[in-house]
């Protein structure tokens, strides 16, 4: 049953019936094209690799197989990518399905966090903040965290975190093969990000930082201004050094904000897993200005605000 998966990837208990009858669904079919290519579970077993058992609780939509599982069904059957797509197709249903489902745990973490203390006075967040065990700081008007006490913090440019904050929530935490992404914890568990100036920085849990035995000089908070030659980076935030945390006012001037709130109760992620992910969202988002290189040299930027620009009008 896929009970225990289905709640790791922020689907509900409500939700279960309806992922479960999506792969009924894709299992239907895969038993139809079987019949119809005349073989039985066990010799289609033997030519994809898996077992028969696979093969049979897959027909009957109690287990969830990789996509090379269906690729190889295909070719096996002839059935084009028939089975592939159909899995694809599910594998987005599902998504929309974690979307909602965390769309509406994210509406009342924030209402919960509003009424402890997170979205109040700076010295009401500090203190909430010290309660879940974070270094915090009073800087005047400004909560700063330090970090490597209770919370660290890889800190990617502004556009890369926008990247990274959405592929998460789309997978749900699950691992998604066609775009190479790692398994993470289910967002509404486990993402805390916060948007100050011109980065994103994803809290995560401590102790894990690959340079604990040696002295670190502490990073500054803000990105520096980067040249058109220079390349982004993830920088980990450890060992003191201090970022600023909601509700405050950030170095530009703006308030620093929560581009997606902390979980309650607190599990944040393991920053070696999320690593991944990150260098992935800084390679797509790259370094130009308000652009995103996507895989084969495709450019994507914002379309000028004024329709006059293109002669429309």
């Amino acid at each position: 049953m896929p009970g225990a998966a289905v709640r790791r990837a922020g689907v509900n208990d409500s939700d279960a019936a309806a992922v479960h009858a999506l792969r009924r669904e894709l299992g239907g079919g895969l038993r139809s094209s079987r019949v119809a290519a005349g073989f039985s579970q066990a010799q289609l077993a033997r030519r994809t690799g898996y077992a028969r058992s696979t093969v049979s609780t897959v027909e009957s939509g109690g287990q969830n197989v990789p996509r090379v599982f269906w690729e190889r069904c295909d070719e096996v059957l002839g059935t084009g990518l028939r089975l592939a797509t159909a899995y694809d197709q599910m594998a987005w249903r599902l998504a929309a399905i974690r979307r909602d489902t965390a769309a509406s745990k994210e509406a009342a973490v924030t209402a919960r966090q509003q009424a402890g203390g997170l979205s109040g006075t700076a010295a009401e967040a500090a203190a909430a903040y010290r309660a879940l065990g974070w270094d915090a700081e009073l800087a005047g008007a400004r909560v700063e965290l330090a970090c490597g006490t209770g919370v660290e913090a890889l800190e990617v440019p502004r556009a890369a975190g926008v990247v990274a904050v959405r592929w998460w929530l789309h997978t749900g935490g699950l691992p998604d093969p066609v775009r190479c992404l790692p398994g993470l914890p289910a967002p509404a568990d486990a993402m805390a990000v916060i948007a100050s100036a011109g980065c994103f920085f994803f809290l995560v849990q401590p102790g894990a930082c690959p340079w604990a035995d040696i002295d670190l000089a502490p990073a500054p908070c803000v990105v520096a201004a980067r040249g058109p030659g220079d390349e982004p980076a993830v920088r980990w935030h450890t060992r003191g050094s201090k970022i600023v945390a909601p509700p405050s006012p950030g170095p530009d001037g703006h308030e620093v904000t929560w581009a997606h709130p902390p979980p309650s109760p607190m599990q944040l992620a393991d920053p070696i897993v999320l690593l991944d992910l990150l260098a992935r969202a800084v390679a797509i988002a790259g370094h130009q200005h308000r652009l995103l290189t996507m895989p084969g040299g495709v450019r994507v930027t914002p379309a000028p605000a004024d329709p006059s620009a293109h002669g429309i009008g």
